[in-house]
């Protein structure tokens, strides 16, 4: 094989001075150029942007470069004005509903500060990093926002006044009797209530990006304390009973205390406490000094009387087959009931309770006229299983013992034993 080598000597690499120093030199002037570019650059959008906007800054897809302190002012104004034009926040309820205004709050657009946030670009720092943000801003763009104003004082008043036209307070389902003593039922009413600090709560967020929301409202319902499924099977009068007394300090105690036992409502297994339901029989509670029992002898106290009201629910009570769970005899028989049917009462002393054994609520009535005191016991019919009851006692007059008789169609069904009193111990009552 043969191989066939050049023996003609190769061009040799230009690496004179000469050479080098024309590279170094292209360079420089490059550079020179570059530089001077970027400086006539920044002079240039230095020049452009002095005293107006600067190039890149724009709002909602609108340019406001060039324009000064006061056209963007004006710019701004003219659109919070079109954002305002006939909006409203809507609110409904029902067959009603409310609109909120923007000058009702005050809604106004904040021109200035959008203003000042577009013209502050590219300002607010060095020469040196004013002219990095102007140039960074025209190169990558700088979006303003406008939001609105608004007086949160006079937001509050405005949903407060739709509140009020929409606040029902709940009414107590009751029972009502006639002359014949007729039970009428007649339904609770659901209370309204508008939670305003909510409600402002849900519309404040929107109102500064000029939204404005359309809301049905939804007041809390605030049901009442006896509800009409409460009464709903009340159809009769299971008890009454009467005790008469004089006009007077005394009376006017007995009418008091009995006005707190007037449509009142005892469910099915739930126990009734005198003391708690007519409440402290105080001079400020406008009780006056009348006669009481105080370790067996009359004295003058405040609430005196107190008893006869008590004593005549006892009876009402008994003869409607409820159960006394609570009970103490005076110190001695008292004028406006038998013996052995009274039930004494005293402030944090001594209390008188019953709980409702039934199967159905029963609802307490209470009517005075000036002389007398009648207190209703309604409740269901069936509860007693065609029974009447009367109360019988026997015994001498210091300790008499006290039964119930229940009768059906003329035959005795049950005689319950209730108590024997004695009225030889002092006891305390009013």
């Amino acid at each position: 094989m043969n191989t066939t080598v050049s023996t003609e000597p190769t061009e040799p690499l230009d690496e004179s001075p000469k050479s080098f120093a024309w590279g170094k030199l292209l360079f420089f002037i490059t550079a020179v150029v570059y530089f001077s570019a970027v400086i006539a650059g920044i002079v240039s959008v230095s020049v452009i942007n002095s005293g107006r906007v600067v190039m890149g800054v724009q709002y909602a897809g609108t340019k406001l470069a060039g324009m000064t302190r006061d056209e963007v002012e004006q710019f701004f104004e003219r659109t919070g004005n079109q954002k305002l034009a006939n909006q409203a926040v809507r609110l409904s309820y029902g067959d009603r509903s409310w609109n909120i205004l923007p000058e009702d709050i005050r809604l106004h657009a904040n021109s200035a500060e959008a203003a000042e946030s577009a013209y502050s670009v590219g300002r607010n720092g060095s020469f040196t990093e004013n002219m990095l943000a102007q140039m960074r801003c025209a190169l990558f763009g700088y979006a303003v926002e406008l939001e609105a104003g608004y007086d949160t004082e006079l937001l509050k008043q405005k949903l407060q006044g739709i509140a009020t036209e929409i606040h029902t307070d709940p009414v107590n389902a009751f029972c009502a009797i006639d002359t014949s003593g007729n039970v009428y039922p007649y339904p609770g009413i659901v209370g309204k209530k508008l939670d305003t600090e909510a409600l402002q709560a849900q519309i404040e967020p929107a109102l500064p990006r000029f939204e404005f929301p359309q809301l049905t409202l939804q007041p809390v319902e605030q049901p009442p304390f006896i509800k009409t499924e409460d009464i709903a099977a009340i159809d009769t009068v299971l008890a009454v009973y009467t005790t008469t007394f004089y006009p007077g300090e005394r009376g006017e105690n007995i009418v008091l205390a009995a006005s707190h036992l007037d449509n009142i409502l005892i469910k099915s297994g739930n126990e009734f406490s005198f003391n708690d339901t007519v409440g402290p029989r105080t001079a400020k509670a406008g009780y006056n000094n009348a006669g009481v029992i105080i370790e067996g002898r009359m004295e003058q106290d405040i609430g005196g009387g107190v008893c006869q009201v008590s004593s005549t629910l006892y009876n009402a009570i008994l003869l409607a087959g409820l159960t006394p769970t609570v009970r103490t005899a005076h110190f001695y028989p008292s004028a406006y009931c038998p013996p052995g049917l009274d039930a004494t009462v005293a402030d944090g002393l001594i209390d008188f309770r019953f709980r409702n054994s039934l199967k159905h609520n029963v609802y307490l009535r209470s009517v005075t006229d000036g002389s007398s005191l009648t207190i209703y016991v309604l409740g269901t019919r069936a509860d007693l299983n065609g029974n009447t009851i009367r109360l019988e006692t026997d015994g001498s007059l210091l300790s008499p013992s006290v039964y119930r008789i229940y009768s059906k169609n003329g035959e005795i069904t049950e005689r319950e034993f209730l108590h024997t009193d004695d009225y030889s111990e002092p006891v305390a009552g009013q």
